[in-house]
């Protein structure tokens, strides 16, 4: 393998075995403002495709509810841009509340490219679901606990953080803050219904 498959797979390699080094590494290409957006629209597009791929080959027991919807490439797309940049925003932001060094466009490439693994990682873990289901659940567990440390080291290196459990706290209150917003605006779009 050559060109930029290598270079992605090493990169993501990288990534998974040090995130900061591989952040650093990924925040030093300097990509121009085009190709971050380009990157979202690849990422979102694919996930969606992942998703509605998912519910096919693995149909959930009950009602698929807001998997199903977000399946749907007319909602799906544009619902999962939104809340990649809604996320970007929200890192950049709160980040710079606490003294953080890094901006909206890089937050965007750093979530953009969390996302594109985290959806490598997803067709991964529906392979192995076909395979050999008990195994899949355990590592879907696995797979999460793995990039919410993976995202942590991200954040902390595109704001020169250095005290993981404060940017992990972080995290959480901005996943809060992201849902509750998102939800809001989603509902008044009436994508979103709130019983």
């Amino acid at each position: 393998m050559t060109g930029l498959p290598a270079f992605v797979t090493d990169l993501g390699r990288e990534t998974l075995r040090a995130p900061r080094a591989g952040v650093r590494r990924l925040l030093e290409m300097d990509l121009p403002m085009e190709a971050r957006w380009l990157g979202l629209l690849l990422v979102t597009v694919l996930s969606v495709f992942v998703t509605g791929l998912s519910l096919l080959l693995l149909p959930p027991v009950s009602e698929p509810g807001i998997l199903a919807l977000l399946a749907d490439p007319y909602v799906g797309v544009p619902s999962q841009a939104l809340s990649l940049v809604v996320a970007a925003a929200a890192i950049a932001g709160i980040g710079h509340l606490f003294g953080g060094k890094g901006g909206f466009a890089d937050a965007l490439l750093v979530i953009v490219w969390i996302e594109f693994l985290m959806t490598v990682a997803q067709v991964a873990e529906l392979a192995v679901m076909l395979l050999v289901p008990p195994v899949g659940a355990v590592l879907a567990f696995a797979v999460l606990a793995w990039f919410l440390w993976v995202i942590v080291n991200a954040i902390a290196e595109l704001h020169g953080f250095s005290n993981l459990v404060l940017v992990a706290l972080g995290l959480v209150v901005g996943f809060v803050v992201v849902v509750i917003a998102l939800a809001l605006l989603l509902s008044g779009l009436g994508i979103l219904t709130v019983t």
